[in-house]
């Protein structure tokens, strides 16, 4: 039964790329997300985790296709409980991109964004999510925000979508101050508020607050579920077959907000405690240690073997910078006070210094051995500080892999030298 739904997956990928337009990806949608294909769906993956994470996904792109309700793109360092408070559907072009690069569709939007003069040198997240909304691709928004934080392609691209729509009245752009000071909490509060009353303006509403405190409240509880799995990572090894912490962007940040973000953490929770008494039972004096990994950025979503070679090379990816819980207990009665608080205490915002205190906490908590960077093609905020955040790593005698390679296109990536590079790092973190 197994390999049977597995060879529809394949198949089903192969159909998209041969009928690649929103009809028939609306069309698909709505057979997949129908409840006895989803329960189908589900059995083929290997962990409760991985079933979870891709339900729960599949569900937030089908609504936002369904059109029953009013979707907004929104960039992905954005307060996502400000989505659900408002009652509009949040579609993540950047985190699509991701998903268009693993059902191979990549090249198609990235030609077409070409085709357009989208410069080179643009991150191939947005290059893909601009190819995608030049071809019609994704469903059409009603909102546009978006955020200065972190990502400068994000404000930029976001604004040539409103435009491609039509909808240049309805983009925000959340503009978050470079310091976190008591001055700049309550300017971004009131962005945050009076983007709130426009939309519901617009939609012909009013504000409602409790709608508000119901999405902070479950944002707590979301969070919770997530340190208390963080914790369980701190000295987990044998994780669930499959399982790949960098699949989880979506969720931790898309799902904040939300009930399926509390139920999918929380399963994972179960999950991972019961590994975890499997693992300590388990424990053998022969079995050999693990070199413990840190990962930095994200990953090709595209397949690849780097996690396989880390496997056999006898590395374990413990932990990875996307996951870390970096905020702290919001206030239900302070909506916009707290999510302005949120994007305030994002490690990437301001100095390299931010980051790097955080990037060093996980390394103590984690106990890492060594930490990959990522260096993702176009991505300057991340690639600029890639040479600080590796000497700093050194000087508590880490040792760091720079990975020059792309997330999203495959042809901007050399497998061969990868593997090569990936085998040579390990072989100085097993000499330790």
């Amino acid at each position: 039964m197994g390999s049977v739904l597995q060879n529809l997956k394949e198949q089903t990928k192969v159909k998209l790329r041969e009928n690649l337009n929103q009809k028939y990806i609306t069309r698909l949608l709505n057979i997949i997300a129908s409840k006895p294909v989803v329960l189908a769906y589900a059995n083929t993956f290997s962990s409760k985790s991985d079933k979870y994470l891709n339900v729960f996904s599949l569900k937030q792109i089908k609504n936002a296709y369904s059109a029953h309700s009013p979707t907004a793109y929104g960039s992905l360092f954005l307060p996502y409980e400000l989505f659900y408070s408002l009652d509009i559907l949040p579609f993540l072009p950047e985190v699509i991109a991701g998903y268009s690069a693993g059902l191979g569709l990549a090249d198609k939007t990235l030609k077409k964004a070409s085709s357009n003069w989208y410069s080179q040198d643009l991150c191939t997240f947005h290059r893909s999510a601009s190819g995608a909304v030049e071809l019609d691709l994704f469903p059409k928004p009603t909102f546009i925000i978006c955020t200065s934080l972190a990502c400068d392609a994000a404000q930029k691209s976001f604004y040539l979508y409103a435009k491609n729509y039509g909808i240049e009245d309805n983009f925000y752009l959340l503009d978050v101050p470079y310091s976190h000071t008591s001055e700049s909490v309550p300017y971004l509060s009131k962005q945050i508020k009076n983007l709130s009353m426009d939309i519901c303006k617009k939609l012909g509403k009013k504000l409602d607050i409790n709608k508000f405190k119901e999405a902070i409240e479950l944002s707590n509880e979301f969070r919770e579920w997530a340190i208390k799995v963080n914790d369980l990572r701190k000295t987990l090894v044998d994780y669930p077959l499959n399982y790949n912490g960098l699949n989880f962007i979506l969720p931790f940040h898309g799902l904040a907000g939300s009930k399926d973000g509390v139920t999918l953490y929380k399963e994972m929770y179960k999950e991972f405690s019961r590994c975890l008494k499997k693992q300590k039972a388990e424990n053998s004096s022969t079995k050999k240690t693990p070199k413990r990994i840190l990962w930095l950025h994200l990953k090709p979503y595209y397949k690849n073997e780097i996690f396989q070679t880390l496997e056999e090379e006898n590395c374990k990816v413990v932990f990875e910078e996307i996951n870390y819980v970096y905020w702290d207990k919001l206030d239900p009665d302070r909506p916009f006070y707290s999510m302005a608080q949120k994007m305030l205490s994002h490690y990437l915002r301001g100095k390299i210094e931010n980051r790097i205190d955080a990037i060093l906490n996980m390394a103590k908590n984690y106990k890492i051995d060594g930490a990959i960077l990522l260096s993702h093609w176009g991505c300057r905020q991340s690639n600029g500080g890639a040479r600080i955040i590796k000497d700093s790593l050194n000087q508590y005698n880490i040792p760091t892999l720079v990975l020059d390679t792309d997330c999203v296109d495959q042809n901007n990536s050399s497998k061969g030298q990868i593997k090569t590079r990936i085998q040579s790092f390990t072989e100085i973190l097993n000499s330790k």
